[in-house]
């Protein structure tokens, strides 16, 4: 388990890290695994321009995997964090039964919640994102 301190501009290397850790851990044990995008649920908590922003962030990071791994991802609708969109990683054991063994989440809501801040380039302060 970890939580990642970042600009948004640094989500896509971050998530792509993320990935490729999974990725070799799974290949290492010789599971298969399917990748999903579970997006703003109905009780979700904060401004739907976040939500957006972090859905597309983690969709455009879902695209680039499949460009450069081969590796489809579905659409799982409605069924995110309530303050943020995730990836959920299901593998496959021998026998072919799944199970959900981890999770990429995209928190916008926390830094803002805890009035979290960092200085810019440009001088200003801006919330962090969190990836967990």
């Amino acid at each position: 388990d970890a939580h990642i301190f970042c600009r948004k501009d640094q989500i896509g290397g971050e998530i792509k890290a993320y990935l490729n850790m999974f990725k070799e851990i799974y290949d290492t044990l010789g599971l298969d695994y399917d990748l999903a995008l579970s997006t703003r649920p109905e009780g979700f908590l904060g401004d739907i321009k976040d939500w957006d922003e972090a859905e597309t962030a983690l969709t455009t990071c879902l695209n680039d995997w499949k460009a450069n791994e081969g590796k489809r991802w579905t659409l799982n609708p409605e069924d995110g964090a309530f303050y943020g969109p995730k990836i959920d990683i299901t593998v496959y054991d021998a026998l072919g039964r799944s199970f959900q063994c981890a999770t990429v989440q995209l928190d916008f809501q926390l830094p803002i919640r805890f009035g979290l801040k960092y200085m810019n380039s440009e001088g200003e302060k801006e919330p962090p994102v969190i990836i967990h």
